[in-house]
């Protein structure tokens, strides 16, 4: 279980997405997606809440963002 700020208290795996019953909040999507990023490039990855801040240590900056769409 990751500790973080959010209302989702632990995370969710493939088996237990038929019983989604709570929001997904886009601050865990971008924790996730940190914790994921970090395991395949080098760099400094930052969430200013707007947006995922990737700066690559060959000079390279990316920003990732996320909308909820229905």
């Amino acid at each position: 279980m990751i500790q973080n700020q959010s209302k989702c208290s632990e995370h969710i795996f493939n088996a237990q997405l038929n019983d989604l019953q709570y929001k997904v909040e886009i601050e865990d999507l971008f924790l996730d997606l940190k914790v994921l990023l970090k395991e395949y490039y080098m760099g400094t990855f930052t969430n200013d809440g707007e947006g995922l801040t990737l700066n690559f240590t060959n000079g390279q900056k990316f920003i990732l963002s996320l909308k909820a769409v229905n």
